[in-house]
């Protein structure tokens, strides 16, 4: 199912609750809200909606937003990690859960990892999407992303973390995407 769709239906749906169960939902969802929004700058995540996506890509609305964005926490590899993404960001992730063969998002999309995360690395430090025997887990710092299939041949860019900071994760799959380890947090306009 299309993204924006099955977001607007979800929010919707949010939205037709009364608003003494959604403030009561809130209340108990507070931590979890909490650590969403930490996945991005605070001017951009306390006005995101926030969504759980569970292991199969299905997102459940727990915030409505009015920016565009969405937090929520889990990625693949790393189900801990707060995440804010636009509409484009959220898409390539809900196809990565939900074991799409591509992204389904149509253009670029811009996300937000203030916590860093972690991602699996093979000895040959290869960065994979999920954890298999051989690989091991890696710090990353606080880092945005552009989600969008980037060519190493065609750009230049190199597909291993380096001391720059900036690499091609997941190259040579339609998941690559633009790491660039900069804080989001430290980030001005």
């Amino acid at each position: 199912m299309y993204l924006p769709r099955l977001l607007c239906t979800a929010l919707l749906g949010t939205l037709l609750v009364p608003s003494q169960t959604r403030a009561q939902a809130a209340a108990g969802d507070a931590p979890y809200i909490k650590k969403a929004e930490s996945g991005g700058p605070a001017d951009i995540a306390t006005k995101a909606a926030v969504v759980r996506i569970d292991a199969k890509g299905v997102v459940t609305p727990v915030r409505s937003g009015t920016n565009g964005f969405t937090c929520f926490i889990g990625v693949p590899g790393d189900p801990d990690a707060p995440f804010c993404g636009d509409a484009n960001a959220v898409a390539w992730i809900v196809s990565a859960a939900s074991g799409q063969p591509k992204p389904t998002n149509t253009a670029p999309g811009i996300a937000y990892m203030a916590q860093g995360g972690v991602h699996h690395e093979t000895a040959s430090r290869d960065v994979v999407m999920m954890s298999d025997p051989g690989t091991h887990p890696v710090k990353e710092p606080p880092h945005w992303m552009l989600m969008w299939a980037f060519d190493p041949a065609t750009s230049g860019l190199p597909t291993k973390e380096n001391p720059a900071g900036v690499y091609i994760m997941f190259a040579g799959t339609p998941y690559s995407h633009l790491m660039v380890y900069q804080n989001p947090n430290h980030m001005t306009k």
